[in-house]
């Protein structure tokens, strides 16, 4: 893709509860784009109708001046690679075919897992780390799923302040630029908000 065009969708929980929209927001390729508000906002709300985790009830989405039907808007859903705050980690890379094993190996260094985590019969060593190491782990198995857009919910929350500076700093910016990938990561670390090429709120 290289322009994702989402207009006026909009998401509620119910008659007079909690809803998010009308929601507009163009999707570049290779765009860094930042999500912030506050405790109960709705952010995560926000990504998972973008996602159309939630059902979108109203709206339209284009891709790349195709109009998508809200019928077929699951079959964007190839199109986003997750990274949750309630992630769940597989050892296993399902689905995955002719796995990039250089690659691989990498991202764990870039990620300074190298000395932790080894690939072993096409899984991981071992998960049974600590929960920022974990999240880095599940940050490179969306890497390795390799689909254009990289979704992240509060991903830097459980890193320690060194990794957090190279997460933004570097990581991030190397992701985008050397795996063709644009990233869309709810964030309150406003620090590092100029980086983005968007901020959301």
């Amino acid at each position: 893709f290289s322009l994702v065009n989402i207009k006026d969708y909009t998401f509620s929980y119910g008659t007079d509860m909690f809803s998010v929209g009308p929601l507009t927001l163009d999707i570049a390729r290779n765009e860094l784009i930042f999500i912030f508000g506050g405790n109960g906002a709705g952010k995560t709300t926000v990504v998972n109708t973008l996602l159309n985790l939630y059902q979108v009830q109203s709206g339209h989405l284009e891709v790349d001046a195709h109009q998508i039907s809200l019928a077929e808007v699951d079959e964007v859903k190839a199109l986003f690679a997750p990274v949750f705050s309630d992630f769940y980690l597989f050892e296993e890379f399902y689905g995955m075919k002719d796995l990039d094993e250089s690659k691989l190996g990498r991202y764990l260094e870039l990620f300074e897992l190298q000395d932790k985590v080894s690939l072993e019969d096409g899984r991981f060593s071992t998960i049974d780390l600590s929960m920022g190491q974990r999240k880095r782990l599940a940050l490179i198995s969306a890497v390795m799923e390799d689909k254009p857009i990289l979704v992240l919910d509060e991903w830097a929350a459980d890193q320690d302040p060194y990794f957090r500076k190279k997460f933004y700093q570097q990581i991030l910016p190397q992701i985008i630029e050397q795996e063709d990938k644009t990233i869309i990561a709810i964030s309150h670390d406003d620090r590092y908000y100029h980086l983005a090429d968007k901020l959301v709120k």
